[in-house]
């Protein structure tokens, strides 16, 4: 029982000193809250409304104040009654232990209290930028006028710098004055936003009018004075070009220096207007069309001074590029008496005659221009640099005609050497088989033997015809050659297998008697040898059996026989 009751205690205590610590957490709150609307209550809300008011306020600006003022009153008036009776409520509430209610108090007086502040912010803010527009407006309108006499000053100073458009510019700078005179009256009255308003379109048309005074006088410029002097200029030198005869091809420069003129005038007169991007267009476009009237007046000198130094050139290159084909020409008449043309070398030569007769021609038709004065050295410049390249080219091509065809005598110079190589071979093959006096040929050799004779023979008649096909016997010195190094390897082997099966006969002799097998290989060996006439297989038949009775055989009559080849063979 004591413990229930003790457990009450305990409990009692901690539930009173809750309430006693929530008691003084709402205290704070509610303290903190009185501070913030004593605060606010006492803002230098007057101090700042009298400093708005001495800028002497009218219009939209008195609007202003009015607006910020009812608002200012508004919450002075019920505002802070209404918070200060909350706050008395919620001390009340709190100091009866009414928590929730107090509560519900603090929450509703902290947003109230917020969104108070906000508002008095924003009149504050009302209130400081009415002055402070008053003050920008005046530093604003002072930096304006400044830059307004200081263009009136340069229009009225160098108005000669601006020609037409001096009249135009003069009516602007009077419209700006209104515009001046309209913000001094605004201000005056004390209707500051009316006159930052005014100011802001004083700004944009003095930036404007700034631009064009610093765009105009180089335009200007050009078009009273550099482009009239180099129109001059352009009349003087087509002047004396005219009178050394020299002509212009798709332009009538006296015509377009004229029409130059009167777009110049056009444009300086427009100046007036102050259509300042059109004006930069039209001088650009002017300032082009001279630029290319100079380009071709100095193309042209330019271009007769090349015509004269390079008309000897051109005329001995041409000569000279007639010459060559002319001795190309009579020399593949003679070589084609005695060979057979296969490339059309005859027409190759005949179409780079044409290209120089056209050449020719034109470079002729051209002097005569010249000759005459109607030439426009510039064309015929340009025929002149299309001649060089044309004329470098067809050389190049008669060069490597001439090398081609002169490369036939010396073909036919080494084919008869290489017929006189080929003849001396297969004699030299005749003596070797001749030499060692063998029964017989096969058939098959002999038909080979007669094939590379025949070709040797029918190669010795194509270079003994009148007109000799270099391409043919190229052909068949080449199938000759293959045939004939075929027919050397042939006759070797059949020489070696001969004289190695006499040798493996004589050896075996030693064994005819002892061995039957031998003696039977051995009439076979020379049944083939003597009627056959098939060395490599006598060679083969007694080597195989002499292998059996004694290996190595072979190889040792074989080593025997090398050595002493070249002892057998010699001629």
């Amino acid at each position: 029982m004591e413990l229930i009751l003790i457990g009450i205690i305990i409990l009692a205590l901690v539930l009173y000193v809750g309430v006693i610590i929530y008691q003084r957490h709402n205290s704070k709150q509610i303290d903190a809250l009185q501070e913030q609307e004593q605060k606010m209550s006492k803002l230098p809300f007057k101090k700042t409304m009298s400093a708005a008011r001495q800028q002497g306020l009218a219009g939209q600006s008195q609007e202003e104040y009015a607006k910020w003022q009812a608002h200012l009153q508004e919450i002075q008036k019920n505002g802070f009654a209404g918070l200060e009776r909350k706050l008395l409520l919620a001390e009340t509430s709190n100091n009866r232990y009414r928590f929730f209610a107090a509560t519900k108090l603090v929450n509703e007086l902290t947003k109230q209290i917020a969104t108070t502040q906000q508002a008095l912010d924003e009149i504050m803010a009302g209130f400081k930028q009415i002055q402070a527009d008053a003050e920008a407006n005046q530093t604003q309108a002072k930096s304006l006028r400044e830059l307004y006499q200081k263009l009136r000053k340069q229009l009225l100073t160098k108005s000669f710098s601006y020609g037409a458009a001096a009249d135009g510019l003069e009516e602007k700078l009077s419209y700006l004055e209104t515009s001046f005179d309209k913000y001094n009256r605004f201000t005056k009255s004390g209707d500051h936003v009316e006159s930052k308003s005014i100011l802001a379109q004083l700004d944009k048309d003095l930036t404007e009018l700034n631009d064009l005074m610093k765009r105009i006088p180089p335009r200007f410029k050009e078009l009273n004075n550099e482009f009239p002097e180099q129109l001059e200029e352009l009349r003087q030198g087509y002047q004396r070009l005219a009178d050394k005869a020299y002509q212009f091809y798709d332009i009538d420069i006296p015509s377009e220096l004229t029409d130059l003129d009167q777009r110049i005038n056009k444009t300086r007169k427009s100046l007036k207007e102050l259509d300042l991007t059109a004006i930069e267009a039209a001088d650009q476009d002017i300032a082009r069309r001279i630029d290319h009237l100079y380009d071709v007046m100095e193309a042209e000198i330019k271009a007769h001074q090349e015509v004269e130094s390079r008309h000897d050139e051109l005329q001995a290159f041409i000569n000279h590029a007639q010459k060559q084909n002319r001795e190309l020409q009579t020399e593949l008449d003679h070589l084609d008496q005695s060979y057979s043309l296969n490339n059309n070398e005859i027409g190759q030569a005949h179409d780079l005659k044409q290209q120089l007769d056209e050449v020719r021609s034109t470079f002729e038709n051209d002097m005569q221009e010249v000759a005459s004065q109607t030439a426009v050295y510039s064309m015929v410049a340009e025929n002149y640099s299309t001649a060089f390249a044309a004329l470098t080219e067809i050389e190049k091509k008669q060069k490597a005609l001439n090398d081609s065809v002169q490369g036939l005598r010396r073909g036919e110079e080494e084919a008869q050497r290489s017929l006189q190589s080929f003849e001396f071979e297969i004699r030299n093959i005749k003596r070797q088989v001749e030499k060692i006096n063998l029964p017989g040929l096969s058939r098959s050799y002999l038909d080979f033997f007669f094939v590379v004779s025949d070709e040797i023979t029918k190669l010795d008649q194509e270079l003994n015809q009148v007109k000799i096909d270099l391409d043919v016997i190229t052909k068949a010195l080449i199938t000759t050659q293959e045939d004939l190094n075929k027919l050397k390897e042939e006759t070797n082997d059949m020489i070696d297998s001969a004289l190695l099966t006499e040798q493996l006969l004589q050896y075996a002799n030693r064994y005819r008697h002892s061995h039957a097998d031998v003696a039977q290989a051995s009439d076979e060996a020379l049944r083939l040898f003597n009627s056959e006439h098939d060395y490599k297989q006598a060679a083969e038949n007694i080597a195989t059996v002499l292998e059996q009775v004694e290996p190595g055989s072979y190889k040792k009559v074989e080593e025997s026989y090398y050595k002493t080849k070249d002892q057998e063979l010699k001629v």
